[in-house]
């Protein structure tokens, strides 16, 4: 019997060693709970999708849900299939304002910690109610010792908090990492509201304590991170690997989207409504122009987001509002990829961002954009974009005007749109799958062990494996976190 009939076998006999591919189980809970895409819906789903079509993966991704605040499982057939979907943007309005003109109080009320506690413990009464047996055979108990914890989405939204898992898993001999898009809460506390400050500090810490990895989607996240885990009181020496993402929508084909009659010409911002976005600049903007330019409208894309009910209400009371500025529900992909690839310009004014996905988008459908450099959208849009000052009004209307009066002018930057080369999740995603793999193959993590040096690597096949560490503390049967921590609908960095 020859060994190349039976090539598992080697020419003394003995069967080669099987391929091991360490698990990453990534938790998908809030994603899923979700139902609409914004940025980091589309990351997490992105990469996700993409490291399982890598041929011969480095590692074997393993979504998981919160089962109970302290136990998790792997997906069902249904949650799958919802993971694999992108469904269309966030709703322009948030669950109180379906009250009419009790929507203001129904927000007060919603705001007040015993009322939060309580739709806290109903959401946990309901969990437990609707596990079904054949659910609780998805539980998987705890991850296998050498595995990988990866916490791709905002999880300080997630039922488990973060210091208590990550000290179990720690315990249990499991790698722990995070991939971080920004760290604006702590940067710039005042776009966010103090429980949303409170929930990403304590996530944030625990990683800064456990974890051994940090995805970030830009150099500038990672230079901000490192300063502020020094900040708060931690080493900076974080292992960090910075994640190229992607610029291509999921959609197929474009799908048109029907516009006014007599708008011909439209400005675009997309992004959800928040303080940081800066779309007042663009609407003020607007006003200015929009007398000498008849035909000019402009279209926002994005969810309500939070600390915005006044600019919520000038969008709505505009004078022009659904004739010549337009704040569309629910926008698929379809039709965001039509309305980048027909804006006559894009505008991006953010005050800071983790990277501007957005931009990257915009010139990837070939759409001439005007963009600050506010935290990474520099990276972003590079030398594609026309760059603007998200604090100077009037430069920015000389600018627009400029583009709306002279064609060659306007033309130019259309040129320097079409010269983009569009970066995509797959490249992404074999960066992260790689920077995993390699987590995995160090020792996982033990008592007097610094998380952020890596260990040695694995024994030799012929030495024997080291046994698993002592059981760490026992699981907390209540939650003990301050009270009004539990998250409300939106995450600090759509």
């Amino acid at each position: 019997m020859s060994t190349a009939e039976h090539p598992e076998r080697t020419g003394s006999g003995a069967a080669l060693p099987e391929r091991h591919v360490p698990k990453v189980h990534v938790e998908v809970t809030t994603t899923l709970a979700a139902r609409f895409t914004a940025g980091y819906e589309r990351m997490v789903r992105c990469l996700i999708e993409e490291v399982q079509r890598i041929p011969d993966a480095p590692i074997e991704l393993v979504p998981v849900v919160a089962a109970h605040r302290d136990q998790h499982r792997r997906l069902t057939d249904d949650e799958r299939a919802r993971l694999a979907e992108h469904p269309a943007g966030g709703t322009n309005r948030r669950r109180a304002d379906r009250f009419g003109p009790l929507s203001p109080a129904v927000r007060r009320a919603v705001a007040i910690p015993a009322v939060g506690r309580a739709r806290n413990a109903l959401a946990r009464q309901r969990r437990r109610l609707t596990t079904s047996p054949a659910i609780r055979g998805l539980d998987i108990g705890m991850p296998e010792y050498g595995s990988v914890w990866l916490d791709l989405e905002p999880a300080w939204n997630d039922p488990a908090d973060r210091a208590e898992l990550l000290t179990r898993l720690a315990a249990e001999g499991v790698h722990s990492a995070a991939m971080v898009a920004d760290v604006m809460p702590e940067k710039h506390p005042e776009w966010f509201d103090p429980n949303q400050r409170r929930l990403f500090g304590r996530w944030l810490d625990a990683h800064l304590e456990h974890s051994e990895l940090f995805l970030t989607i830009s150099r500038n996240t990672e230079n901000d991170l490192r300063e502020v885990a020094e900040a708060r009181g931690h080493d900076p020496e974080l292992n960090c690997v910075v994640v190229p993402l992607g610029a291509e929508l999921p959609a197929a084909q474009p799908s048109p989207v029907e516009l006014p009659r007599g708008m011909d010409r439209f400005l675009l911002v997309v992004g959800t409504l928040e303080p940081r976005k800066n779309q007042a600049l663009v609407i003020d903007a607007f006003d200015q122009l929009s007398a000498r330019h008849p035909d000019l409208g402009l279209v926002l894309v994005g969810r309500q987001g939070w600390m915005v009910e006044d600019l919520v209400s000038r969008i709505r009371d505009h004078p022009l509002a659904g004739t010549r500025l337009l704040w569309p529900d629910g926008v698929t992909d379809a039709e965001l990829a039509w309305l980048y690839g027909n804006a006559f310009l894009t505008i991006a004014p953010s005050h800071y961002e983790g990277l501007g996905v957005p931009v990257m988008e915009a010139l990837g459908h070939g759409s001439p954009t005007l963009a600050s450099d506010g935290g990474a959208q520099g990276e972003a849009g590079g030398t594609h974009v026309e760059t603007i000052d998200p604090d100077d009004l009037d430069t920015l209307c000389v600018v627009l005007e400029r583009h709306l009066l002279d064609p060659a002018h306007h033309q130019a930057l259309v040129d320097r749109a079409a010269t983009y080369s569009a970066p995509r999740w797959s490249t992404g995603a074999e960066v992260m799958a790689a920077a995993l793999a390699e987590l995995a193959a160090h020792r996982p993590p033990g008592a007097g062990r610094h998380p952020h040096l890596p260990g040695p690597g694995r024994p030799d096949p012929g030495s024997p494996e080291p046994g698993p560490p002592e059981p760490g503390p026992p699981d907390p049967a209540q939650d003990n976190r301050p009270e009004n921590d539990r998250p409300r609908d939106n995450s600090p960095h759509d």
